[in-house]
Formats: structure tokens, C-alpha cells, sequence
């Protein structure tokens, strides 16, 4: 997969400087600057072809064997291969003459539709071709034959969207053909390394593509409800159908046909194509959306096919709405150098994210702990849990913020995914910060369907359930998953008993919940100590979760909730804070500079002493850096108020630390491969055993670097975002090339691929 491997710079680099040459027409230097965009669709082939004789161009072709002299395979240039680039060269004058001339009807309903129709023919074709040689024992060298003339594919659409890219009333569409063939190519590179008709996943995706632009356009001029209906189900029963094939077919087989009906189905070990959950719930979010009449149908399917298969987010979200990017594809938003800027720095955020917390965090003690837990003590099988859920946060959130960075460069803007969710007070926050895009999801198109909160407080309460299930299930298929999602389900449920009940600061209804919530903490946890629970242990521990839990949601819930303040309260902030009087107003001017220089002082000393390998210096160098930046946003935002903040920051920080650790148990269950897993990390957690011998300074240094990024101060963080943006252009690229050679640095020799590539 080209996103997590060293290639995605260059692939990144190419499409962007491809996507931007297709804004700038004209016929001066018109043949140089369609020369160059071949030549950059020539470097993105490669990425996926690693291949100079599967160019079909003479551009490309002859540089990339010039460039590969040195191998015995590129030295000879036989007449053939001259052939094929004149080939090429006709293939791809005549696409783009035809991008050229017959843009605007290309560009019309009338041409996008009967595009459409032999993309259908096409893909029939495809797979009765892969059918037929599946058959008979030739796929293999039918794929080859295949991929030996795949660039002329390339070479024709690519050659249509420089063509059309050439003319004004056309450009748009040049810019779309060219994002689609650059997305297109880069999910092909995660399909070409699978085996046999793996292959050809690009041409299934391809086909639910078009499935659903048709299906939309209906559904819109249907009138009938009983058939607008009927086309929903359509879309809803291919694309999950789908779905459940590649993700469930082994679960439901092995995991309940099998025990239930005492059978011996095979598993057929499919491979999970890659974030398969995540443009499926990209294209139902569509059709869902044109059958509620909340979005209109497009009648590009070049646009509708970029959309689905846009490359920054397309294998492992964020999960972006139909109503959000169909918009900017339909209107292009223009190249801006600062909203690029900032996609460069969000980039190399996640960079670091990724490679120095989350691969770090892999290594050095997660996957042991989770392999075998019977091998660490509880201290270290808890520091191992701990390490996970930053683990899981840092690379998830890298991922998305690599992706958003990525749209950023190319001028689209996709929605936040994360904000800093083990902030969170309650577990109702929580979700309202961390996957954003996946919960937003649930709630809009399954938690709203199922009846929302239309239906009374009982059945808001199991739909609250229902929805985090499913959305357990949809991470992956095991029951463990489904723990997961009922673990926060009935957290989530118990919470908004709590929240209605005490709406608008009652005081006495949230003690008197309290007491409640404590007493049947204490009567169940009595009776599975004297025994009551002797069914077994997951009976146990299911009645201490069923008694616990609700202690749990309403304390968070009640401690991360403002009432009204007393007077007596709201002090003075002066005496309080006497050396504020001193600085008076000017200090939040130039105050908060000085600390934020500091820091970014503080911060290079941490990186020199990582090199010195002066091991006593790295938590305070990372707690100053820490702290001085969340100094200076105090400062910044000023004292006022500043003792009724303090309590609510404490309370706060109580009720915070409760939310991690009950999401970390969670984190147990879908980290875990197995539920006697999951059982083995709770069994060593309740062992009570000290030993640490495990957690070395490597583990310790990275866990509060990460803490430290995630609970970073916000103002700070923007400040040094404002910064890099201001800099002159030669200054950031130094900035650029020192963090990669830092993070080259911190690198590990084996590469760990993002959590979830996996869903």
C-alpha cells in the first residue's frame, strides 16, 4: 500500500504537481507542460508498476530505462519496444485531442451517462475474462498478458484529462479525470500484490461505483416511495452484501453455523480488501442521502468514482460525506500556498505520530504483552494496555491527519476525525471525539434509523446499545469486537439516563444517583465475592460490569458537569495569582512569546539529549516543553475567572482519568485476538504483581512524549503551526528535511502498517 510505504512522498509529490499543472492552460508552452503531466503520470505508474518496460509513452519510457541502465534487463533497446511506444504515443495524441475537442460533451449528462454504460460493459467483459480463465487454470498468465497493456488504459484517460484541462470551460473535468486516475492507481497498488482474482478488486469497487451512480439518479426521479425504497435496498444489499462476504463470511460460518448446527464448513480465508468498511460507508452515505432528499444526484460519474475512491482517505477514513466533497469536486477549490503549507505541517504531525510513538509503542512492548500476557506482571501488562490505547490514538490519528494534510496540498478540505479524545469527562464526549467521522456516521444513518430519541427514553437507551454493537461488529468479525461495542453501548446509555435526569444542575437528583449507583455497586459486587456468580468467570465478570459500569458513567458523568457557581466561589484571581499584578495587561503580548520560544528551546534540548543518550534528561526536558506551553496559553487567554477554572479543571481531571481507564478495558477486547486472550490480560491485571523489569526507559519516554502531544496545549500548537506557515520558503524546506532526518532516526527497521487498514 503505497500510504504507508517510503514511495508516498514521491506519489504525493507527482500527483500534486500533476494536479496543479492541469489548472494552468493556455497555449503557450502547451506541449512542455502536456509532456510534463505525462511524464508525472509516468512516475505514478511506476510507483505501482516498478516496472520501465509497462510504460507504453516514450517520455516516460526511455527515461525510466536510462534511469535503470545499470540493470542487465535495461541495456538492450529491441525494435519491439519502439513499436510499443509508437503505439503509445498514437493512444495517447488521439486522448488527448479528444479530451481537447470533445470535452464539453464528455463533460455533459448526455456523455457522462454513456460513459458510464461501457464502464459497465467493460467490467462485464473483465470479469467474464477472469471467469472463464479462473476456470481453466490461466489466470495467471491472463493477468500478465493484461497488465502488460494496462498503461495504454492509463495512457487513454490520463490523455483525456490533459486534454481537457487545456481549456477553460473544461478544466474541472481535466482536474477530476486526473484525481481519478491518480486515486485509481493508488488502491491498485495495494490489489496488484494480492494473489490470483485479488487482482481485480479495483474492478469490483469500480462496479458498485457505477451501481450507485445509477441507483442515485433513480431513486431521484422516483416519486413512487415503495420503489425509492426498493432502490435503497438495492444499494444497501450490494454494498453490505459485499461486505459481509469479504468480513463476516468466516464468522458466521465458523463462529455460530458450525456450533449451532453441528457442521464442519470449511473457512474459506478470504483476504480483507483494503478499508473495504470504509468507502462502503462512503457510497451509502449517497444514496442514503438522495433517498432522504437531503442531497442531489450527480450525473458525473467521474466525479461520483473520484469521490469514492479519493486516494488520501479512501483505505482508513476519514469516512467523508457525499454532501461535503461531491461539492468541491463539482466546483474545484483553488490551489492556496498557506492551506498547503498547513497540510505540509499536518503531515509531518502524523509522521511523527506514527513512526516515533505509535511504531514504538508496537515494538516495544504492546505486541508482547498482548501475545503473551502470562509472561509480564499486572504493572506490566497494565503499562502494556495503557501503551495501546496511545498507541492505537497516535497511529489512527496519523493516519487522518496524513490524509487531511494530503487534501489540504491538492486545496480540499476533509472533516476533522480526532480531537484529542482521552480529554473526554464522559464517555458521550469521548465519541464526540474520537473516529468523528465513523460516529457521526452511526448516529446519522443508523442510530437516527433505528428511532433515535423519537421514541421514548427506553428505546433511546437500546438503540444507544444496538448502535455501538453494530459498530463493534463493523470493526471487525468476533465476538470480541462485540463486547467492545456493548462495553460502550451501555456506558453511553447510562450516561444519558444520568444527563436527563440531573438536566439543568440538579444537585439532589445526582447525589441521590450516586448513592444509588454505589449501593448496587456494593450489593453486586458482594454476591460475585461470596460467590454468586459460580456459572463461570465471564458470568463474573459480566455482573461486575453490569453493577459497575453505572457507578462508573454517573460519577464521570456528574464530575465532568458545570453547575451553577456559588458566589463565595468566584474569588479574586489577583490574590490568587499575585505575579499576574506585576505583568498587568501587556503581559499577555509579548508573555506568552517568550514561553513558546522557550519551549521550542526546550523542545530541540529533548531531541539533542535523545542523541547524546543522556537517559536522565528526557521526561523533564518533555514535562518543561509540556508545561511551558501550556503556560503560555493560560497567560494568553488571561486570569480571569481563573479559581472557578481551577475547580473545574480538577473535577475534570478526575472524571478524565476514570473515562481513559474504562476505554482502556475496552481497548482490551479489541486489541485482544481472542476472548481467551482478553481473559488472559485480565487474569494477569488481577494478579496485583509489581515487577517492571519490561518497561524500560525506551517504553517510559515514549508513553509521555505521547501523552504529552495528545494533552498539548492548543494555542501552543497552533502558534508553532503559524510559524512554520510564516516562514520563508527555503526555511521550510531546512525545517522538512531536519524532521525526516529525525524521524529516519527514530524509525524502526520494520514497518508496522496502520491499525486500521485492517477494517
Amino acid at each position: 500500500m503505497l500510504f504507508s510505504s517510503p514511495d508516498y512522498p514521491l506519489f504525493l509529490i507527482a500527483v500534486f504537481f500533476l494536479y496543479a499543472l492541469a489548472r494552468w492552460g493556455g497555449p503557450r508552452v502547451a506541449w512542455a507542460r502536456m509532456a510534463i503531466m505525462v511524464l508525472l503520470g509516468d512516475v505514478v505508474v511506476m510507483l505501482v508498476a516498478k516496472d520501465p518496460d509497462a510504460l507504453w509513452d516514450p517520455i516516460g519510457g526511455a527515461l525510466c530505462r536510462l534511469a535503470a541502465g545499470d540493470h542487465p534487463q535495461y541495456q538492450d533497446w529491441p525494435p519491439e519496444l519502439f513499436l510499443r511506444w509508437g503505439v503509445g504515443s498514437v493512444l495517447l495524441a488521439g486522448a488527448i485531442m479528444l479530451g481537447r475537442r470533445g470535452g464539453p460533451w464528455i463533460g455533459s449528462a448526455r456523455g457522462q451517462q454513456l460513459i458510464a454504460r461501457g464502464l459497465v460493459a467493460v467490467l462485464a467483459v473483465v470479469a467474464i475474462t477472469v471467469a472463464i480463465a479462473w476456470d481453466h487454470g490461466q489466470l495467471d498468465a491472463v493477468t500478465a498478458e493484461i497488465v502488460r497493456h494496462a498503461h495504454l488504459v492509463v495512457l487513454a484517460i490520463l490523455g483525456v484529462g490533459i486534454g481537457a484541462s487545456g481549456r477553460d470551460d473544461t478544466r474541472p473535468l481535466g482536474r477530476v479525470v486526473i484525481l481519478f486516475v491518480a486515486s485509481s492507481l493508488f488502491y491498485h497498488a495495494w490489489a496488484a500484490a494480492m494473489p490470483g482474482p485479488y487482482r481485480y478488486l479495483l474492478g469490483v469497487l469500480l462496479a458498485t461505483i457505477v451501481l450507485d451512480y445509477y441507483l442515485g439518479i433513480w431513486i431521484e426521479r422516483t416519486e413512487d416511495p415503495w420503489k425509492r425504497k426498493a432502490l435503497v435496498i438495492v444499494s444497501l444489499c450490494s454494498n453490505l452484501g459485499i461486505l459481509v462476504f469479504f468480513k463476516y463470511t468466516d464468522f458466521f460460518t465458523q463462529d455460530i453455523v458450525n456450533p449451532l448446527a453441528d457442521t464442519q464448513i470449511k473457512p474459506l480465508h478470504l483476504i480483507l480488501p483494503a478499508g473495504i468498511s470504509f468507502h462502503t460507508f462512503q457510497s451509502l452515505s449517497y444514496t442514503i442521502d438522495v433517498y432522504r432528499r437531503q442531497l442531489k444526484a450527480t450525473q458525473s460519474v467521474v466525479q461520483f468514482a473520484t469521490f469514492v475512491l479519493f486516494f488520501p482517505q479512501l483505505v482508513a477514513g476519514p469516512i467523508v460525506r457525499a454532501q461535503d466533497l461531491l461539492p468541491q469536486l463539482e466546483t474545484l477549490p483553488p490551489l492556496e500556498l498557506e492551506a498547503a503549507t498547513r497540510g505540509l505541517f499536518r503531515i509531518v504531525t502524523g509522521l511523527f505520530k506514527k513512526i516515533a510513538i505509535a511504531d514504538t509503542l508496537a515494538l516495544a512492548i504492546v505486541d508482547r504483552v498482548f501475545e503473551a500476557p502470562e509472561r509480564f506482571s499486572a504493572l506490566e501488562v497494565a503499562v502494556g494496555v495503557w501503551a495501546y490505547a496511545l498507541q492505537i490514538f497516535c497511529d489512527f490519528s496519523a493516519y487522518s491527519d496524513i490524509a487531511i494534510g494530503s487534501a489540504q496540498i491538492l486545496g480540499f478540505t476533509l472533516p476533522e476525525n480526532f480531537r484529542t479524545p482521552y480529554r473526554s469527562a464522559n464517555l458521550q464526549e469521548f465519541w464526540r471525539r474520537w473516529h468523528i467521522s465513523l460516529s457521526t456516521w452511526l448516529r446519522d444513518y443508523l442510530y437516527i434509523s433505528l428511532g433515535g430519541s423519537r421514541l421514548g427514553p427506553a428505546r433511546t437507551y437500546v438503540n444507544l446499545i444496538a448502535t455501538m454493537i453494530l459498530g463493534g461488529l463493523w470493526h471487525g468479525a468476533s465476538f470480541a469486537f462485540i463486547v467492545w461495542g456493548a462495553l460502550h453501548g451501555f456506558g453511553l446509555a447510562v450516561t444519558r439516563f444520568f444527563q436527563r435526569r440531573t438536566a439543568g444542575g440538579n444537585l439532589r437528583e445526582a447525589l441521590s444517583m450516586l448513592a444509588g449507583c454505589a449501593l448496587l455497586a456494593g450489593l453486586g459486587l458482594t454476591g460475585v465475592y461470596l460467590g454468586f456468580g459460580d456459572a463461570g468467570v465471564w458470568s463474573q465478570l459480566v455482573v461486575v460490569w453490569l453493577v459497575v459500569t453505572p457507578l462508573w458513567a454517573v460519577v464521570t458523568a456528574w464530575l465532568g458537569q458545570e453547575y451553577p457557581a456559588e458566589p463565595e466561589l468566584v474569588r479574586p484571581v489577583m490574590p490568587v495569582v499575585p505575579f499576574l499584578a506585576v505583568w498587568g495587561r501587556d503581559a499577555s503580548l509579548w508573555v506568552p512569546e517568550a514561553l513558546r520560544i522557550a519551549m521550542c528551546v526546550s523542545g530541540l534540548g529533548f531531541f539533542s539529549s535523545l542523541y547524546t543518550g543522556d537517559q536522565e534528561l528526557w521526561i523533564p526536558l518533555i514535562a518543561l516543553t509540556w508545561l511551558l506551553g501550556l503556560v503560555a496559553d493560560i497567560v494568553e487567554r488571561g486570569p480571569d475567572n481563573l479559581w472557578r477554572r481551577y475547580l473545574v479543571v480538577t473535577r475534570r481531571a478526575v472524571a478524565v482519568v476514570f473515562v481513559f481507564q474504562y476505554v482502556c478495558l475496552a481497548w482490551i477486547f479489541f486489541r485482544a485476538s481472542s476472548f481467551d486472550n482478553a481473559l488472559a490480560i485480565l487474569r494477569q491485571l488481577a494478579a496485583f504483581e509489581l515487577d517492571h523489569a519490561n518497561v524500560v526507559p525506551l517504553v517510559t519516554v515514549t508513553m509521555v512524549a505521547g501523552f504529552a502531544i495528545h494533552f498539548f496545549a492548543e494555542g501552543s500548537y497552533r502558534w508553532l503551526r503559524d510559524r512554520f506557515v510564516e516562514l520563508p520558503a527555503p526555511a521550510q524546506g531546512l525545517v522538512l528535511a531536519a524532521v525526516a532526518l529525525v524521524l529516519r532516526e527514530l524509525g524502526h527497521a520494520k514497518m508496522v502498517p496502520f491499525i486500521y487498514f485492517q477494517f
